[in-house]
Parts: structure tokens; sequence; C-alpha cells
């Protein structure tokens, strides 16, 4: 019995699925329909959404529980950085989270992930574990920001806008 390679009917190696230097997109395991990847997309997202709905939810009771609030809270991020790899596609964003200009947020993120989990599951330190929460946290509002339409520029001008409603709210 031998397993399909391809979806497509054609010829692939199976050890050969990531040339290096090559233009292929994804291997044929890989491959989702854009249809496919926006669902998971945002089955993924609405999930990570959940899981943070949680840890808001619940943070005064979790909060004298940090083993629960951080695992809660890893979850949801690493649920929220994988439906970026699921809509961009496993080789293609292990490539992107590893550029030069992404590695200090690959690092940053997925160290405090790491640090996270150590300090509450192995250290039962609730201060360093909430900390490391607090780097995760600004660590997703880094790679989320990173992706606005002109990126921090445009955070900006969307802030001074937004701030400019609000005090026009409060003065009338």
């Amino acid at each position: 019995m031998q397993l399909p390679v391809t979806e497509t009917g054609g010829t692939s190696a199976p050890g050969n699925w990531w040339p290096m230097g090559s233009t292929q997109d994804e291997p044929a395991w890989f491959t989702l329909s854009r249809w496919d990847r926006l669902v998971c997309f945002g089955v993924c997202i609405v999930s990570s959404a959940v899981f943070f709905v949680l840890c808001f939810a619940l943070f005064p009771v979790l909060i004298l529980r940090p083993v629960k609030l951080a695992a809660l809270w890893t979850i949801g991020s690493l649920i929220f950085i994988i439906s970026f790899g699921v809509l961009q596609g496993p080789v293609n964003y292990i490539q992107h989270l590893t550029s030069l200009n992404r590695l200090p947020f690959t690092v940053a993120y997925f160290g405090s992930i790491i640090a996270t989990l150590a300090f509450s599951l192995g250290m039962h330190s609730p201060i360093l574990t909430i900390i490391a929460c607090v780097v995760q946290i600004l660590a997703a509002i880094w790679y989320t920001v990173s992706y606005f339409p002109m990126g921090t520029q445009g955070l900006r001008v969307a802030t001074r806008f937004g701030a400019r409603r609000v005090n026009a709210w409060f003065e009338s």
C-alpha cells in the first residue's frame, strides 16, 4: 500500500518537501484551499478569543491560582499564533517567523511562553508568572500591530483619531 503524495496526481518525492531556495509554496499534504484556510483561521481566532475571555472573566479567581491562569493564557496565545500559520501555510509561516525582521518577536514571544510555563509549573512563582504573561501580552500586541496597514504609523494615526473622538465625547 502506497500513500498518495500529491492531490493532483502528479509525482513528488516524499523526502523533498522543503527545497531550499525553491518557490514551491507548500508540500502537497499541507495544501488547503483558500476557503479551508480562512475557516481554520477563523476557528483558531475564535478559540483563542474564548481562552482570553475566560482569563479576563475568571481573573479574580485565577489570580489566586496563577498556574491555571498561565495555562489558559498560554493555550490562547499558542492558538492565536497557530491561526496565522494556518492562514499563511506552515512552511511559509516558519520562514516568516525566522526572518531577520521577525526574529526579535519570535524570540520574545516564544521565550515568554516558555518562561510563563517555567515560572508557573516549575517554580510556582506568581509574580514571575504574571510578569511573563505581561510580556506575552506585549509580544502579541506587537505582532498584531505589525500587521496593521502601514504598521506602527497607521496605528499612530488611528490612535490619534480615536483619542480626538474620545476627547470630543468627554468635552460635550
